[in-house]
């Protein structure tokens, strides 16, 4: 067994992310299971991310929090059993496919109405003017508000996120930057804290009033409520704004897949789980050791950071035959891109849903488009979040 060696190790951020992302994970699969790395260790196969992911008690998600200071706690995300056993019990059935059909309808018309906003004027930033509002909208629809507060909470998401990359020292802020972003947070926590009273005092017919109502050993102080609502803002916007702006620009830059698509709208839901496979919009999963452990024969000291990458995961070929090509028709595709474990997103089948009605309206009216020439498409990682600045289409 040999330690593992950080003094010279280089980040993710240093390999070409932006420009080819595949060759990305194809250098970092290359380096081994286990690569040491000054952001963290990093950990590659299949196995051993399921491995890291599926114990909790050894690989904590909760000291990555504190470690980072957000100043609030995103809950069930941020807890390791019991607390997030206790969460998630909680709040596991008001997410569950049950609930999350009826709201198809609804979302569908506001699916049909972005793109048909779009679709005369022969070009668009899909990021903008899809990937961003959509989401927004979805969440308003969970939790009963107007449609018309989804720039505030876009604006509100993209404040903290910014915070958080400022505190990491990823995209430093200038001190003025800095106090509007704080401003904007602040604003987004007094409005949540101050939908939580109302909805107490006088509850409506959506899921965060059916969650508040809980008695018993299940019901929630109103800052664990808050921590709910700022989960589904901070962790559920970003990612499906990012998995629908990765997605649209692989169909957009692989022809024969977008033809593929718009013949047969069947099969759009394969679809989507090929484009999280290659395209998870949080990469990589942060952990941190509680104890000395061994990781694919390198023992490991406690308090390391370990970075689970789900990228690399997602194309393991004994898993996914030519695993680093797109295909509608594989017959299982049991990715990781949700996570694996007690902490498996608990917004899977809201995502899923989303991805496929934007997917389904985008293609059923515009089935040819193209990446605009000329326009940059680069993708950027922030902290642990992957996606698209813009992606400007021509139809």
């Amino acid at each position: 067994m040999t330690s593992v060696d950080h003094s010279t190790a280089s980040t993710v951020a240093d390999l070409p992310v932006a420009e080819r992302r595949d060759d990305a994970w194809r250098t970092l699969s290359a380096r081994g299971e286990v690569v040491p790395l000054a952001d963290g260790l990093a950990v590659t196969s299949l196995a051993v991310v399921k491995a890291v992911l599926r114990e909790p008690g050894r690989f904590s998600i909760q000291k990555v929090f504190e470690a980072v200071e957000t100043g609030y706690p995103l809950i069930p995300l941020a807890f390791d059993p019991p607390e997030q056993t206790r969460y998630r019990r909680i709040l596991q059935p008001f997410f569950s496919p049950r609930r999350i059909r009826p709201l198809e309808e609804s979302l569908r018309a506001q699916a049909v109405g972005l793109v048909e906003a779009v679709k005369a004027r022969g070009t668009c930033d899909f990021v903008a003017d899809i990937a961003g509002p959509f989401p927004a909208q979805a969440l308003l629809t969970l939790l009963g508000l107007p449609l018309e507060d989804r720039d505030r909470f876009i604006g509100w998401k993209d404040a903290a996120l910014r915070l958080t990359a400022d505190a990491a020292g990823e995209v430093p802020l200038t001190d003025g930057e800095r106090a509007a972003e704080v401003e904007q947070t602040m604003a987004m926590g007094g409005y949540l804290a101050e939908l939580i009273r109302t909805r107490r005092e006088d509850p409506g017919d959506d899921i965060l009033s059916e969650i508040l109502a809980l008695r018993g050993e299940d019901r929630l102080s109103d800052d664990e409520a808050l921590g709910v609502c700022l989960m589904l803002v901070l962790a559920g916007l970003e990612t499906v704004t990012d998995a629908l702006g990765l997605g649209m620009e692989r169909l957009a830059t692989h022809p024969e897949r977008r033809q593929e698509l718009a013949r047969d709208l069947s099969l759009v839901p394969a679809a989507v789980e090929e484009l999280l496979r290659l395209d998870p919009p949080a990469p990589f999963l942060p952990r941190m050791t509680t104890e000395d452990v061994e990781i694919a024969g390198c023992p490991v000291p406690a308090g390391t950071l370990i970075n689970a990458h789900l990228n690399t995961a997602n194309r393991d070929e004994t898993c996914w035959p030519r695993a680093h090509e797109i295909d509608f028709h594989r017959p299982e595709n049991p990715h990781t891109s949700f996570g694996l474990g007690v902490h498996r997103c608990l917004g899977t089948h809201l995502a899923r849903l989303e991805m496929r009605l934007v997917f389904e309206e985008w293609h059923r009216r515009i089935p040819d488009y193209a990446i605009t020439g000329g326009t940059s498409h680069r993708a950027r990682l922030v902290r642990a979040n992957l996606g698209l600045e813009s992606l400007h289409l021509t139809f």
